[in-house]
């Protein structure tokens, strides 16, 4: 795969990854208020399941802010709710108004969470194995390894962490508010340095260490589309068996 096709999958996934993030924040609060009753309740249910996700989140803007020199000084991972309704998980204070150091900051969690997701996806899923015969498109080998895969020693743990992880790596609207500013010194960067007639190239090696990086990702990335449509399927199949014993239903704000 050339390196501009996997630019354009990774930019693909990435946009995939917030609506599967938004769907599955809804519904599963959605389940939770079937089971109990009580938004309150739902929204702690809420906070259990991607505690440890949220962890890793919070610790990952902790770890880069203090590696860049930016001062914190709130740790917290109790749930709060905002205005406007919208649920807080946790939260780290940073004193930064540089806002290249704010995006590094904002988007550690994506990283870090990226780096969890493919530890686990290669390393204890077999989820490269799974991969290779998908792409060979043989059927029997397919269900083989998948067969294989489901019955590896506590083989649900690393899916229950995958999905708490990756549904909580993605960065949140305070961790993009530097974005844009960076993006339009980058792009006023670009433009100045070709209307100047600089046209800088990197070298082989450094190309080949993006391009890297690039692949890891977007095979993070792709595994978290995985584990997440199956866990969404699971949680469609619950909530409407839920509603039919219960003879309820949720009604979700679109």
């Amino acid at each position: 795969m050339s390196g501009w096709s996997i630019l354009f999958w990774l930019i693909i996934s990435f946009l995939i990854l917030y609506p599967l993030n938004r769907w599955i924040s809804t519904h599963v609060q959605g389940v939770a208020f079937l089971l109990t009753g009580s938004p309150q309740v739902a929204m702690w249910f809420f906070w259990v399941i991607f505690l440890p996700g949220t962890f890793l989140h919070e610790l990952s803007h902790w770890l880069t802010a203090n590696l860049i020199g930016v001062k914190t000084t709130k740790f917290s991972l109790w749930p709060e709710v905002k205005k406007g309704g919208q649920l807080q998980m946790g939260a780290v204070q940073v004193y930064v108004d540089d806002p290249f150091r704010h995006s590094l900051i904002g988007v550690a969690p994506l990283i870090f969470g990226s780096i969890a997701v493919l530890l686990i996806g290669q390393g204890q899923l077999n989820l490269t194995r799974i991969g290779q015969a998908l792409v060979s498109g043989d059927v029997e080998a397919i269900w083989q390894t998948l067969v294989q895969t489901l019955v590896l020693p506590d083989v649900w743990v690393w899916l229950y962490l995958v999905f708490a992880i990756s549904n909580a790596m993605l960065p949140s609207a305070s961790d993009r508010e530097s974005w844009r500013t960076v993006l339009l010194y980058l792009s006023l960067a670009i433009v100045l340095a070709i209307g100047l007639g600089i046209n800088p190239s990197l070298p082989d090696n450094f190309q080949r260490i993006i391009l890297t990086g690039f692949t890891y990702l977007l095979s993070a990335f792709t595994i978290t589309i995985a584990v997440n449509i199956a866990f969404i399927l699971l949680i469609l199949i619950t909530e409407f068996l839920l509603g039919w014993l219960l003879g309820q239903r949720v009604r979700y704000n679109r």
